[in-house]
């Protein structure tokens, strides 16, 4: 059995890429600690094991170390049995600087000696395509079922691109911004004051919107049709959107919403929406800049399905004459999944140490 104990290793670490709790572990230093499990939380945005080290003067200091999100470790093929109440472990990470004894883990090796890596997978088939897709009724295709971007290998590189919005950068939305938008005066004091690092909705357990969010960190939504709906369940942040196959026309009492209005039609075998009705949020948030969205804004998606490859194809654009200037555009991609869809219910622990 490996000796508990806590000591500074020389090992080279990729930078911890931390959705919450702003500066806690990027930049860190390495660490490598041995101790035994006393707790195990998968939960979403991050997962953590706490574990007992024995310091020199025979005392246990309790741990803690972060993991994915409790989703994606359960679609990868993780559980709590993986870490069993009083099992001994050995952890590789990058320390939190914020606190002395947490870290964001990047390899763990388990009592029977096995080791996983922070996006290891457990699963001998990740994610395996369950047939094309049927048809409805009248004709129309059948999009029920849950979809996702592909996961990281097991390597640890990434199976799918992802607009990235991550946590780095100070950006405040005065140079280029994704999309070739251009922030309007209101645009600009919109964001005044704010830091991209803090503002991030993600940090406080708040959706971004509804094109980073469908995509983003690989979760797996859901959809269920029936003929006069369209319901699109993010596995991310749970957004809930609507899409209305039976107006043609928005209503005029839409109450504001991060989701927005949806009204859709097909257009042989494309889905067209158009949404509307948005409540005041982040366009562009984290190491990409800063831009916010007002109530004005207006998006248009198109969904298409390719029946070889079984991914449904989305690209989006989106209009806001009053905090922006030119089309904010993009694409992304999501397969069908053989994992089934679960809530976010987002729970921030990384201010909460001690269990409640």
């Amino acid at each position: 059995m490996r000796t508990a104990c806590i000591t500074l290793t020389l090992f080279v670490m990729t930078t911890a890429h931390a959705h919450h709790g702003p500066g806690q572990f990027g930049g860190g230093d390495p660490v490598e600690v041995t101790g035994v499990v006393t707790s195990v939380r998968l939960v979403n945005p991050h997962g953590y094991i706490y574990f007992d080290v024995m310091a020199d003067d025979g005392t246990a200091v309790p741990w803690r170390c972060e993991l994915q999100a409790g989703s994606l470790l359960r679609r990868a093929g993780w559980s709590e049995d993986l870490f069993p109440i009083g099992g001994e472990i050995t952890v590789q990470g990058e320390k939190g600087r914020n606190e002395p004894t947490a870290c964001a883990l990047r390899t763990v090796i388990l009592a029977d000696d096995s080791v996983l890596d922070r996006y290891g997978q457990r699963r001998d088939v990740i994610d395996a395509p369950v047939g094309a897709q049927a048809r409805t009724v009248n004709g129309r295709l059948d999009l029920n079922g849950t979809w996702a971007a592909p996961q990281r290998n097991p390597q640890g590189g990434t199976g799918g691109g992802g607009m990235g919005m991550g946590m780095g950068g100070m950006g405040m939305g005065t140079g280029a911004l994704p999309g070739g938008i251009e922030l309007t005066a209101a645009g600009r004091a919109a964001i005044e004051g704010l830091i991209a690092q803090e503002a991030n909705p993600r940090m406080y357990c708040t959706a971004t919107n509804i094109f980073f969010d469908w995509e983003f960190d690989r979760h797996v939504n859901e959809i269920i049709q029936t003929e006069d709906t369209i319901t699109l369940k993010y596995g991310l942040m749970d957004i809930e959107r609507t899409i209305h196959l039976n107006m043609d026309e928005h209503p005029d009492d839409i109450t504001l919403s991060r989701a927005g209005h949806s009204i859709g039609r097909w257009e042989g075998e494309t889905l067209i929406v158009d949404t509307i009705g948005f409540s005041e949020g982040f366009l562009i948030a984290g190491g990409g800049g800063l831009a916010k969205h007002s109530d004005q804004m207006h998006a248009v998606e198109r969904f298409s399905y390719d029946a070889e490859t079984q991914g449904l194809t989305r690209t989006y654009t989106a209009e806001d004459s009053l905090y922006f200037t030119g089309m904010y555009s993009g694409q992304d991609v999501v397969y069908t999944s053989d994992v089934p869809f679960e809530p976010y219910s987002c729970v921030e622990l990384k201010d909460a140490y001690i269990e409640n």
